[in-house]
C-alpha cells in the first residue's frame, strides 16, 4: 500500500502531462491538482490507512503557541551541518514545553513524508507542496467548526496558484519569441558592425593610395622644379659666355671699322692736299707719311686679327650653339611634362568638379535665359545666339607661374559673349593653321603654346580678350562635342590624338564611299551603302552599322538613294551632322568597350608591367602590329619605344587613365566568344 506522497513521486517519476489544469471541489479523502506541465493527481488516503495520525477526541489543547519551537525553519545563506535538519525541520526541540499530541502526530508525519523527496529532484517544490496540502487536509477534517472557513481558503489559494501557472505558460511563447527576436538583432548588429567595418578598412586603404600617389606626385614635382633650376642655371651660364663673345666679336668690328674710317679719312685729306699743294716735294713728302701711316695701320690691323681673329673659332660657336638648342628643347620637354603633369594633377581635381558644376549651373540659366528672350525663334537661331553672362567682364585667373600662359593677367576682361558658331569657326581655323603648321615643320606642336602664339599672331594686344573669351566660350558649350574635345585637349585632359584619330576614321569613311562610287555621281543605293560600310569598319558592330544607316536615311529624308557627300558637310552652323555625330559617338563608345576588354583581361593585379599589358593586348587583339603596339605600351607607361624593357611597373588605374587619354582603338578582328559545348 502506497501513501499519498509515493504514489506522488511515482506519478512524477512517469512523467505523465497534459495541456490543461482543473481545480476540483477538494474532499476530505482526495484533492485532484494539476502541476505545470504534467497532469499529476494526487490522492489523500484515508485516516485510517495513516498509522502515524490516530484519531484523538481531545487533540484541542492549550498549548501556548507563543512557545518557541518552529516546525520549518527560515532558510539561511550558510549552513555548518544538516545532521539535525530533514527537508526545513528542525528535530532539535529547543522548547521546555510539552506539544499537543495531535500537533506531534502531524508533524511527526510531515516529516516522515518530507524525509522520502529528494530536494534536488525535478519539481521538487511542487511534491513538497503536496506533503503540506495533505496535513492541512487532516487539520481541516479534524476541525470542524473551522472546516468551512479553512477549506475556502484553501480553494483561493489553490485557485490563485493554477492562474497563476496558466499565466506563466501563456508567458513561455513571448519569452521565446524575445529571445529569438534578440539573436535575430544581435544577428544583424554584428552583421552590420562587419559591414562598417570592411568599408571602413577599405576607406583607409583608398586613402593610403591616395596620400602616396600625393606624395609621389609632390617627389616628382621637386625633382622637376630640381632639374629645371639647374638647367636654368646653366642655361644663363651658357647664355653669359655667349653674350661675352658677341661683345668681343662687336669690339673687333668697331675697331675695323675706325680703322677704314681713318685710312680713308687719311686718303681724302691727302686728295684735298694735293689739290690745294702743286708743290712735287710737298706731294712726296705727304705721299712718305702717308705710306708709313698705312704701313702702321697694316701692322696693327694684321696684329688684331692675330690677336682677335680665333677667338671665337666657328666650330665652337656651332658647338655652343648645338649645345643651347639640346638644352633647349630639354628645359621645354621638362616644362611640358611638369605641365602635363600639374593639369593631371590640379584640373582632373578642380576643373572637373568645380567648373562642371559651375557649368552646369549656368547652362541651364542661360537657356532658361533664352527661352525668356527668344520668343518664336527657331532651335537653330536660339542656338546661334549669344550666350549672355551674369557680368560683363571676367575677373583674371594671376600672373603666377600655376596659371596657363595666355590666361595669365591681373584685372578685368570685357566679355564680348561670343556665339557658338564664332567659337566653332575660330577653332576651326586653329586646327587648319595647326596641321599646316606641324606638316610645314615636321613635328608636333603642343595645343597650349600654339594656341598662345596664334592668338598673338592674330590678334596682336587683343590676344588676350579673346583668349578669356574663346576659353569660357568653350567651357560653356561642352555639350557640343567638336568644342567638348578642343576644351578637353587644351585643358590637357586628352591627348590631341584623338582629334586625329577621328578626323583620320571619318576620312577613311568617305574614301572608302567614294571608292565604291563606279558612277561618279556621289550617290549609291542603300545596300551599296551598307555594304561599302561593312568593307570600311570590319570591326564594327552590326546595330552600329544600322544605327548609321538609320542616321543616314534620316538626314537625307530618302530611303533609296545616299548622296553620301552631303552626309559630310557641315551645317549653317559649322558643325558636323547627324551622321558625322554618331560616327564620333560610336568612335568613344568602341574605345570604351575596347579598354573595358583590356581591363579584364589584365585582372584584378593593383601594378602592371610592360609585359603584362603587352600580353593583354595581344589577348584581345592578337592581329595588332608590333609598332602600333609599342606605341600604346609607350603611352600607357609614358616612356619612349627604346626605354620600355626598362620601364618600372606602374599603378593599373594610372596606366589605363593614360590609355583613356590617347587615341586607343582595335586594330585587328575581334576574337569571336566560345559556344558553350552541348555536352556540358
Amino acid at each position: 500500500m502506497f501513501t499519498g506522497r509515493q504514489r506522488a513521486l511515482a506519478s512524477l517519476s512517469q512523467g505523465e502531462t497534459s495541456s490543461k489544469l482543473n481545480v476540483t471541489e477538494l474532499a476530505p479523502a482526495c484533492l485532484s491538482y494539476q502541476l505545470h506541465g504534467s497532469n499529476i493527481k494526487y490522492h489523500l488516503p484515508q485516516k485510517q490507512l495513516l498509522p502515524s495520525v490516530v484519531k484523538n477526541d481531545r487533540y484541542l489543547s492549550n498549548w501556548p503557541g507563543h512557545v518557541g519551537g518552529e516546525i520549518v525553519q527560515p532558510k539561511k545563506t550558510f549552513q555548518q551541518s544538516n545532521d539535525n535538519r530533514y527537508h526545513g525541520f528542525d528535530i532539535t526541540d529547543t522548547n521546555s514545553a510539552p506539544k499537543p499530541r495531535f500537533l506531534e502526530q502531524l508533524e511527526a508525519h510531515l516529516r516522515k513524508e518530507l524525509q522520502v523527496l529528494d530536494p534536488s529532484g525535478p519539481n521538487a517544490r511542487e511534491v513538497n507542496l503536496q506533503a503540506y496540502r495533505e496535513v492541512f487536509e487532516y487539520f481541516i477534517e479534524d476541525l470542524k467548526t473551522y472546516k468551512p472557513l479553512l477549506s475556502a481558503i484553501k480553494n483561493e489559494y489553490e485557485i490563485t496558484l493554477v492562474h497563476l501557472r496558466n499565466r506563466i505558460r501563456e508567458l513561455e511563447p513571448l519569452k521565446s519569441l524575445l529571445v529569438t527576436t534578440s539573436q535575430a538583432c544581435e544577428r544583424r548588429i554584428n552583421a552590420l558592425r562587419k559591414e562598417e567595418r570592411f568599408e571602413i578598412e577599405s576607406l583607409k586603404k583608398e586613402k593610403i593610395q591616395l596620400l602616396d600617389k600625393i606624395d609621389y606626385l609632390l617627389r616628382m614635382q621637386d625633382s622637376l622644379e630640381t632639374q629645371v633650376s639647374k638647367l636654368k642655371e646653366e642655361l644663363a651660364a651658357e647664355y653669359e659666355r655667349y653674350r661675352e663673345q658677341r661683345d668681343a666679336r662687336k669690339l673687333l668690328i668697331s675697331d675695323m671699322n675706325n680703322l677704314r674710317y681713318q685710312q680713308e679719312q687719311s686718303k681724302d685729306s691727302h686728295t684735298r692736299e694735293a689739290e690745294v699743294v702743286e708743290d712735287t716735294v710737298t706731294l712726296k713728302l705727304a705721299l712718305k707719311v702717308a705710306r708709313e701711316d698705312l704701313k702702321a695701320l697694316q701692322v696693327e690691323l694684321n696684329a688684331m686679327k692675330a690677336e682677335y681673329g680665333d677667338v671665337i673659332p666657328r666650330r665652337d660657336f656651332e658647338a655652343l650653339d648645338k649645345n643651347y638648342n639640346e638644352l633647349t628643347e630639354k628645359n621645354e620637354n621638362l616644362q611640358k611634362q611638369y605641365f602635363q603633369m600639374k593639369q593631371e594633377y590640379t584640373t582632373l581635381l578642380e576643373v572637373n568638379k568645380h567648373i562642371t558644376l559651375e557649368r552646369d549651373k549656368l547652362s541651364a540659366e542661360v537657356e532658361v535665359f533664352k527661352t525668356k528672350m527668344a520668343g518664336g525663334l527657331s532651335s537653330s537661331q536660339l542656338e546661334n545666339l549669344p550666350v549672355e553672362a551674369e557680368e560683363d567682364y571676367f575677373e583674371g585667373l594671376g600672373t603666377g607661374e600655376d596659371v596657363i600662359v595666355y590666361l595669365r593677367h591681373d584685372g578685368l576682361i570685357k566679355n564680348v559673349n561670343l556665339a557658338k558658331k564664332s567659337i566653332t569657326q575660330t577653332l576651326q581655323e586653329i586646327w587648319k593653321e595647326k596641321m599646316a603648321a606641324d606638316l610645314q615643320s615636321g613635328t608636333r606642336s603642343i595645343l597650349p603654346e600654339f594656341f598662345h602664339n596664334f592668338l598673338q599672331k592674330k590678334y596682336g594686344d587683343s590676344a588676350l580678350l579673346w583668349a578669356y573669351n574663346i576659353y569660357y566660350g568653350c567651357r560653356n558649350h561642352q555639350k557640343d562635342e567638336f568644342i567638348s574635345l578642343f576644351f578637353s585637349i587644351l585643358n590637357g585632359i586628352v591627348d590631341e590624338s584623338v582629334y586625329y584619330g577621328q578626323i583620320q576614321h571619318i576620312s577613311h569613311v568617305l574614301k572608302e564611299l567614294r571608292a565604291h562610287d563606279t558612277s561618279g555621281k556621289g550617290i549609291l543605293s542603300k545596300q551599296e551603302f551598307s555594304q561599302t560600310l561593312k568593307t570600311a569598319l570590319p570591326n564594327k558592330k552590326e546595330n552600329y552599322i544600322h544605327e548609321l544607316i538609320a542616321t543616314a536615311t534620316s538626314q537625307l529624308a530618302d530611303d533609296k538613294k545616299i548622296k553620301y557627300n552631303a552626309l559630310f558637310e557641315e551645317n549653317t552652323e559649322g558643325t558636323a551632322g547627324a551622321f558625322v555625330a554618331l560616327l564620333q559617338s560610336q568612335y568613344a563608345a568602341e574605345k570604351i568597350t575596347y579598354l573595358k576588354e583590356l581591363r579584364n583581361a589584365v585582372g584584378d593585379t593593383e601594378e602592371l608591367t610592360v609585359a603584362d599589358l603587352k600580353k593583354a593586348f595581344q589577348k584581345i587583339d592578337p592581329s595588332m602590329d608590333p609598332q602600333i603596339l609599342a606605341t600604346y605600351l609607350s603611352q600607357g607607361f609614358q616612356t619612349t619605344k627604346e626605354q620600355l624593357d626598362q620601364a618600372a611597373a606602374v599603378d593599373t588605374d594610372t596606366v589605363f587613365d593614360r590609355l583613356q587619354a590617347n587615341d586607343i582603338k582595335r586594330v585587328g578582328p575581334q576574337k569571336p566568344k566560345k559556344k558553350p559545348s552541348s555536352d556540358a
